[in-house]
C-alpha cells in the first residue's frame, strides 16, 4: 500500500531544493551557530506557497526535506572519501563495482540516486551542512587561485571588508 503524504512533496525537485538550500545558507550566514526555529520554516513555507503554488508547503515539510538532504550529503561525502572507490569529476559521480553500490545503498537508501547522478547543488549543500560557518569581517571571503593555464600568474586573495588585496 502506498505511503500517504501530507503537504508539499520535494521529490527530487531541483528548483525547490535549491531554493530551500539558499534560504538555509542565508540564515546560517546571518546567524552563525544557530538553527532555524520552526517559525522560520513556517515563514519560508508561506514564501514557497506564494512562489511555487500547487500543494501547500508546511514548515515541517521544509524541515524534513532539509534533514533528508543532510543525510544524502553525508552519504555522498562518506562515499566520496571512501578508499578504494573511484571518482569521475566530469560527471561528479562516484564509480565502483555493483556489490559496493548495493552495500552502500542498503546502508543509505536515500542515496540510491547518487549511483546515476552527482550531488545536486553541491556548493550550497557544502555551505549548509558543514559544521563551520565563517563570521565577522571575513564571512564572505573568497580565494581566487589564479590562472591554471598560466602558472606565472600569482595567487590573488580577495576578502570582503578588506582594504588590501
Amino acid at each position: 500500500m502506498p505511503r500517504k503524504t501530507s503537504g508539499e512533496t520535494f521529490v527530487r525537485n531541483p528548483v525547490k531544493e535549491r531554493r530551500l538550500l539558499e534560504k538555509l545558507d542565508d540564515f546560517y550566514a546571518a546567524n552563525p551557530g544557530k538553527q532555524p526555529a520552526m517559525q522560520i520554516y513556517e515563514l519560508w513555507a508561506g514564501e514557497f506557497n506564494s512562489e511555487f503554488g500547487g500543494v501547500p508547503a508546511h514548515g515541517t515539510t521544509l524541515y524534513q526535506k532539509k534533514e533528508r538532504m543532510r543525510k544524502i550529503y553525508r552519504g555522498w561525502k562518506s562515499l566520496k572519501t571512501n578508499t578504494g572507490l573511484g571518482y569521475d569529476s566530469a560527471t561528479d559521480r562516484v564509480v565502483c563495482f555493483d556489490d559496493a553500490w548495493q552495500s552502500f545503498i542498503r546502508d543509505n537508501p536515500l542515496c540510491r540516486h547518487l549511483r546515476h547522478e552527482g550531488l545536486r547543488h553541491k556548493e550550497l549543500q557544502f555551505n549548509v551542512f558543514e559544521k563551520t560557518h565563517a563570521a565577522g569581517a571575513y564571512a564572505y571571503g573568497s580565494v581566487t587561485m589564479g590562472d591554471a593555464s598560466n602558472p606565472s600568474v600569482d595567487y590573488e586573495f580577495n576578502f570582503a571588508n578588506s582594504e588590501t588585496h
